[in-house]
C-alpha cells in the first residue's frame, strides 16, 4: 500500500504531509540541504557564482546579515531531522527550539558547520554552486543551470503563454535565471524596451532574455509544489495562491486546505505530469514548484518552473500539517520581511500567547541597532479573517 502523503486522485490529497527531509532521505540517504543561494552580485557570501551559473539576484545585494540569516534559515523549516543541514550562519538555538515546540521534536533540524562536512560531501542545492564540485550536488550543475532557465518552460507539454523570438508589444521579457518575480520586464511600448536595456546595461549586460505573450485578466495565481522522486514519480506537497508587492516582487502567499484535492486533481494530469516527465528525463529530483496562472475565461497557462525549494515551501509544510485533525488549523496565509518593533526573543514569547492560532516565526533577524526583528512570519487559523487579524495584533498594523 502506498503511504498515506503519496498522490492518489480516489484518495483526498490533504492528508499527513512529511516533512521534506524524509522524502530526500529516500533517494539520497547521505546528502545534506545547503541551505544558501548562490550570488553573482555581493562579494558578502562564500557561494559566489561568477564565471559559471551566473544567477540575476537582487541588485543591489540585500544586507550581509539578511543574505545569510533570513534567507537561508527560512528554507531550513519544514526539513525535519532525517538530514543535516547547514549554512554560513547557524541558526538562533531559541529559533530551532521554537520549530520543535510547533511541529514536534522531528522538525528541528541537525545544523552542520559548513567546514566541518566532508570535501567529498553531496548537497540538496537550491541552485548550481560553482564553488562547489559537481560531484557534490545530487544534480548534475550543468543540467541544474539549464533546468533553471525560463527557456525549459517551453519544453514542457503543457498550455503556457506563447513564446517570442524577439520582442512583440506587448510581451513579458524575462531574464533566463532570475527568481522571486525579480528580473521580469512588461514592455507595452518601445519606451518600457528603452527602459529595460538601460537597466540590463547596467546590471545584466550579457544576460539571456525570454520573451512570453502576456496573459491578460487574470483571476488566479497559484504556486503548485510537488516532491520528484528519482524513479520520476511525482508526490503532491499542496499549493498557495501567490502573493506580489506593488512592484511586483513574490512577497507571501495564502493557503486554504478546503481547495488542495479540488485543486490536485485539476493540474495533475495537466501540469505536474508533463513536468515531471521532463525534469526527470534531465536527471532532476528533489522539490518542484511551477507558478500557474488562471485567466477570466477558465483557462489556465504554465508561466514558471523551478526545480528547487522555493520561497512557499517552508509555508506548505508546515499549513498542510496544521490543516491535519490533531491542529485542524483550515487557513494561513505567508508574510515575507515583516518588521516586528522587538528582540527575537521578545518575538517568540509574543507569537506563544496568541490563542486560536498558530504562529511560526520561519526565519528572523535580531536587528538590535535598530530595535527591531526581521522576519518571515506565517499564520495558521480557522479562517483567513482570523489570520489577517493576528498579523495585525503582532505587527502593530506595520510591517
Amino acid at each position: 500500500m502506498s503511504p498515506d502523503w503519496e498522490f492518489d486522485p480516489a484518495a483526498n490529497p490533504a492528508n499527513r504531509l512529511p516533512l521534506l527531509s524524509e522524502l530526500y532521505a529516500q533517494d539520497a540517504p547521505e546528502s545534506v540541504l545547503l541551505a544558501e543561494y548562490p550570488s553573482s552580485n555581493s562579494d558578502q557570501t562564500r557561494f559566489r557564482n561568477v564565471d559559471r551559473y551566473i544567477i540575476h539576484d537582487p541588485f543591489p545585494p540585500p544586507r550581509p546579515e539578511l543574505l545569510k540569516c533570513l534567507g537561508p534559515h527560512h528554507l531550513m523549516f519544514g526539513w525535519g531531522d532525517r538530514l543535516a543541514v547547514t549554512s554560513q550562519v547557524r541558526p538562533p538555538e531559541a529559533l530551532l527550539d521554537h520549530w520543535r515546540d510547533v511541529l514536534g521534536d522531528s522538525a528541528k533540524p541537525e545544523w552542520i558547520e559548513f567546514d566541518q562536512l566532508a570535501a567529498d560531501q553531496e548537497f540538496v542545492v537550491l541552485f548550481p554552486h560553482e564553488t562547489l564540485k559537481t560531484d557534490q550536488q545530487l544534480v548534475d550543475p550543468d543540467d541544474n543551470y539549464f533546468l533553471h532557465s525560463k527557456q525549459v518552460i517551453e519544453q514542457i507539454e503543457c498550455p503556457q503563454a506563447e513564446v517570442f523570438d524577439t520582442i512583440q508589444f506587448p510581451c513579458i521579457a524575462k531574464l533566463s535565471h532570475g527568481y522571486a518575480g525579480l528580473s521580469n520586464y512588461v514592455l507595452r511600448q518601445p519606451d518600457d524596451e528603452i527602459r529595460m536595456n538601460a537597466t540590463l546595461a547596467e546590471r545584466w549586460p550579457t544576460a539571456k532574455l525570454v520573451y512570453n505573450s502576456i496573459i491578460e485578466e487574470i483571476v488566479e495565481d497559484v504556486g503548485v509544489q510537488f516532491y520528484l522522486r528519482r524513479d520520476g514519480r511525482p508526490v503532491w506537497l499542496g499549493f498557495t495562491e501567490q502573493a506580489f508587492d506593488q512592484s511586483g516582487r513574490w512577497c507571501g502567499g495564502r493557503f486554504s486546505a478546503e481547495r488542495q484535492a479540488e485543486m490536485a486533481l485539476k493540474v495533475f494530469p495537466e501540469f505536474i505530469e508533463p513536468t515531471a516527465k521532463y525534469l526527470s528525463s534531465r536527471g532532476y529530483f528533489g522539490v518542484v514548484g511551477i507558478d500557474i496562472l488562471k485567466n477570466k475565461s477558465g483557462d489556465r497557462f504554465l508561466v514558471d518552473v523551478n526545480p528547487r525549494l522555493t520561497g512557499i515551501t517552508p509555508f506548505l509544510v508546515a499549513s498542510r500539517i496544521l490543516s491535519a485533525d490533531d491542529f485542524n488549523l483550515r487557513e494561513g496565509i505567508y508574510r515575507a520581511s515583516c518588521r516586528f518593533q522587538g528582540s527575537l526573543d521578545q518575538l517568540l514569547a509574543r507569537v506563544k500567547s496568541v490563542p486560536d492560532a498558530k504562529v511560526v516565526v520561519l526565519s528572523a533577524f535580531d536587528d538590535r541597532a535598530a530595535g527591531q526583528t526581521i522576519c518571515h512570519l506565517s499564520v495558521n487559523a480557522e479562517s483567513q479573517a482570523k489570520c489577517d487579524a493576528v498579523f495585525g495584533q503582532l505587527l502593530d498594523s506595520t510591517s
